[in-house]
């Protein structure tokens, strides 16, 4: 790839006043990472309350306060809140990462602000038309697959699908350590005439490029049941189909614990029958819960932005800042720039 792990200590800034479950959460996050990982960070927003929660967790010399007297709310307009209040917890912490003083930036809250703030502040890669939300979701095979976009770019045409599947494949190679990775598109069928017209274009696309020298190999179609399988490490969408993809899939891995839990709860379960099922159930847990991969990078823009989802709890934040102090260590942002400015662009579709 050309670029090389970075050595030294890496700088997180944490927009903390953002989340359902409130600032305490995300400074305990931030502090049980702190714990774990050399790293250091910086919460963003009210300095008395952010002072107040560190201190009933203790002291750490790896978390500094840097106050902001506004908030970006969950029903506020992203575009008009970053113009009309400058002095966000979220507008300031991504500005520590424009003005070089963090590596990156971490948002638990308005996906829709952290998407705007990001994209306007620190800017897009050059030769990226448009930013992509990249999840890990879990597969059969106990590693990961990569879906983006999933919620930064509702409407995308063939080129966006494919600039995703570079920025994809070179998350998959960089942080899951995947050499060529298998890239799939998501549809409604495995075969080459299912699929919208995007679909099929970018498909067409895809396969023609295919025939220069990629460092991802391209597999053609995938449908939405066979995501989990672990047979592809990347699918691309558009952020509309993602967005409703990865809440579906949230949704039965919810599903699924609520009924193991309801089930062993029964009085028919002896203690003694449950009790050899309780390592396996908090295993299946570890790999369902969405708490247990963090955050999702914005792939595309020029740093490392790392969204959460809002009901993120200390786990999930202390996961999202280890997503972020691996995307920085493996230099996701210099990787995608270089794959992207050393890619021929695509031939024009019909």
């Amino acid at each position: 790839m050309g670029t090389q792990p970075v050595s030294e200590t890496i700088h997180i800034a944490v927009d903390a006043m953002g989340g359902d479950l409130g600032p305490n959460v995300v400074v305990e996050g931030v502090y049980n990472a702190s714990r774990i990982s050399n790293a250091r960070y910086t919460l963003v927003g009210d300095e008395k309350v952010l002072k107040l929660a560190l201190q009933k967790l203790g002291q750490s010399s790896q978390i500094e306060i840097c106050p902001a007297t506004q908030v970006i709310e969950m029903q506020d307009s992203p575009a008009l809140a970053y113009r009309r209040k400058p002095d966000a917890s979220l507008v300031v912490a991504a500005r520590l990462v424009k003005e070089k003083k963090a590596h990156a930036l971490i948002s638990i809250g308005n996906t829709g602000g952290a998407m705007v703030v990001s994209l306007l502040t620190l800017g897009r890669i050059p030769g990226v038309d448009r930013p992509a939300i990249a999840t890990l979701l879990p597969t059969r095979k106990g590693g990961s697959v990569v879906l983006l976009d999933s919620g930064a770019t509702v409407d995308c045409d063939p080129n966006n699908l494919y600039e995703f599947a570079l920025m994809g494949s070179v998350y998959a190679e960089r942080v899951l350590g995947v050499k060529q990775p298998k890239v799939a598109i998501l549809s409604n069928g495995e075969e080459e005439s299912k699929g919208n017209d995007i679909v099929k274009r970018t498909r067409s696309l895809l396969k023609q490029t295919m025939e220069g020298d990629l460092s991802f190999c391209f597999t053609g179609n995938v449908e939405g049941r066979d995501i989990f399988k672990g047979d592809v490490d990347v699918v691309v969408c558009d952020g509309f189909v993602g967005n409703i993809t990865l809440k579906t899939a949230e949704g039965v891995a919810e599903m699924t614990l609520s009924i193991l839990r309801e089930t062993l709860s029964r009085k028919l379960w002896s203690r003694a029958l449950a009790a050899p099922l309780i390592p396996l159930l908090r295993s299946i847990r570890k790999r369902l819960d969405y708490a247990e991969r963090g955050g999702a990078p914005l792939l595309g823009i020029n740093g490392v932005s790392i969204i959460g989802h809002g009901r993120s709890n200390a786990t999930a934040v202390a996961n999202a800042c280890a997503a972020a102090e691996r995307a920085v260590q493996q230099r996701v942002v210099e990787a995608i720039r270089l794959r992207i400015s050393s890619t021929p662009s695509p031939p024009p579709t019909s």
